[in-house]
């Protein structure tokens, strides 16, 4: 299993190996702002199948900075498990690997590290665009309750909060499988922005979906590309209340829509960072 190389690792960021399972790596971005004795925040950023960590680091640099965040970007290899998969971390399962608790293992160690006390990890925000994107909404799912807000850009495959469909499709079956049952409620107090590519209609990367109860139209179950997937996500999270946004960035393909959504998401965080500053400045 080949490691990430150093020369990927963004500038101020380098790897630090997991030391619950040293196969995985996570670059580390301390804020540079003043007056700040220690980070009192946290914001991780979950890369695509390209696995481009330094892009994250250094699109979030500047907002991790303003607000005093400590920048956390996880590297999950392709075929840990020496097998070929390149794609487990996105369902946040691949056999005995739970990727969600290897993030919570990153985030232990590097607020160790920092010297950041627990209530600045206690919730942060979150990104992920494609395969990123994937993991960044399965993990709202999960644990909302850990969650200040999370921007999804693009997911290929997206699981809708079906209690009648077995995961990934649905949510069925998530007390067997990773000892939670999944709260709506709480996920649809946490703020969402989805963002998809005008352009983004390709399909020959993505895979059918497994047929769900709350995918209609049979190109929604196998067909359909992310313009369709990211429309049933949306669908659903308004159904639950939730304060969710879909915005389409005109003439994006999924290519080079990492970038835009990158620019869109740092918006949305430096407002939602902004509201928990008020709040904080003047309880009610």
């Amino acid at each position: 299993m080949p490691l990430p190389s150093p020369g990927d690792a963004p500038p101020g960021a380098p790897w630090r190996p997991l030391a619950a399972d040293p196969r995985f790596h996570f670059a580390l971005r301390r804020p540079h702002a003043r007056g700040r004795p220690a980070p009192t925040g946290l914001l991780v950023a979950v890369h695509d199948s390209t696995r481009d960590v330094a892009s994250l680091v250094r699109a979030f640099a500047p907002l991790a900075d303003r607000h005093g965040l400590l920048l956390l970007a996880p590297h999950f290899p392709k075929s840990p498990r020496g097998d070929g998969e390149e794609d487990g971390y996105k369902r946040l399962q691949e056999g005995p690997l739970r990727y969600d608790r290897l993030l919570h293992a990153m985030i232990d160690q590097a607020a160790a590290e920092a010297g950041a006390p627990r209530a600045c990890i206690t919730r942060f925000c979150l990104y992920g665009y494609s395969g990123g994107a994937q993991f960044a909404h399965r993990y709202l799912w999960l644990w909302p309750e850990r969650l200040h807000a999370v921007v999804v850009g693009a997911p290929g495959e997206v699981t809708l909060p079906d209690p009648h469909a077995a995961w990934w499709a649905g949510v069925a079956d998530t007390a067997a499988r990773f000892g939670r049952r999944v709260d709506v409620a709480a996920a649809a107090r946490v703020p969402v922005k989805l963002l998809i590519g005008e352009r983004d209609t390709e399909t020959h990367e993505i895979k059918p979906q497994p047929p769900s109860r709350l995918w209609a139209r049979a190109e929604q179950r196998r067909g359909s590309d992310r313009q369709d997937r990211i429309a049933c996500l949306h669908a659903a999270l308004q159904a639950l209340g939730s304060p969710v946004s879909l915005e389409v960035m005109p003439g994006v393909a999924h290519g080079s829509g990492n970038a835009a959504a990158l620019a869109r998401a740092t918006g949305f965080f430096e407002r939602q960072l902004a509201q928990k500053s008020n709040a904080v400045a003047n309880p009610k």
